[in-house]
């Protein structure tokens, strides 16, 4: 019974969904804006806010930004970018052109990150940001899977969300060869993971790790052991009793 116990106790653990967590919550920064800045959802005024990742995944994080007044809260996804050259302090990166006359935040360094971090923008938005820079924006689309508002999105909505990147691009008949009847176009194309999340590789087990795995297979084995005694004795003593009915 006991051995049932553990082997569950084991299996439970091994299957549990805190063992398999992608990452967890890092500290929050401090920063403070003069003007008027949008981030994906919400509008920031001039004050004092403070951002922090929530939670880390394969290809995307999950970021929230809060108000020191604690009048703004808004969590959102960013993907990982390393194309994008390193300030030369951690914090604020904007978009190079205003969208529809409004300044958008581009994304975010943290301090000691190696992959700059970039905001993902619900359709509407991120549009806009394309329409007005030439580049690849990411982006949601929750009202296409059957979601209201990414506002209002809890975390695991937002794990599977699908990733898109926005471009302006010239179509129509004359893209290839006309460029005065070719029409800028929005173009979306599936986000492609391009760089990997790093995490910090651990050496050695902390020293407060479970003992269970360990003891479970040392009683693993010990069962083996004594069922193979208890076969190998049960063989010599037939052997002994077949030669005794010969003789």
């Amino acid at each position: 019974m006991r051995l049932k116990s553990l082997i569950f106790c084991v299996s439970v653990g091994f299957f549990s969904p805190t063992v398999w967590a992608s990452g967890s919550a890092a500290p929050a920064t401090d920063f403070t804006i003069s003007n008027s800045s949008h981030i994906p959802g919400v509008t920031l005024e001039p004050g004092t806010y403070t951002i922090h990742i929530v939670n880390r995944l394969s290809d995307r994080v999950i970021l929230k930004v809060d108000s020191v007044k604690g009048d703004v809260h808004s969590t959102f996804l960013g993907i990982p970018n390393a194309s994008v050259q390193k300030p030369s302090a951690s914090g604020p990166v904007k978009w190079a052109n205003p969208a529809d006359g409004s300044q958008y935040l581009k994304g975010w360094y943290f301090p000691g990150s190696t992959s700059f971090v970039e905001f993902v923008y619900p359709k509407a938005e991120a549009v806009a940001i394309a329409n007005s820079n030439p580049a690849k924006v990411p982006a949601v689309d929750p009202e296409s899977e059957g979601k209201v508002s990414d506002n209002t999105l809890s975390q695991e909505d937002m794990q599977l969300l699908t990733l898109w990147l926005l471009s302006l691009e010239q179509v129509g008949p004359g893209a290839a060869g006309d460029a005065a009847s070719a029409k800028p176009s929005i173009k979306a194309e599936r986000y492609m993971q391009v760089a990997s999340v790093q995490r910090p590789v651990i050496k050695a087990l902390p020293h407060t790790a479970s003992l269970i795995p360990l003891v479970w297979l040392l009683g693993f084995c010990s069962l083996l052991a004594a069922a193979l005694l208890r076969l190998i004795a049960h063989s010599h003593i037939s052997a002994l009793n077949h030669q005794s009915l010969r003789e």
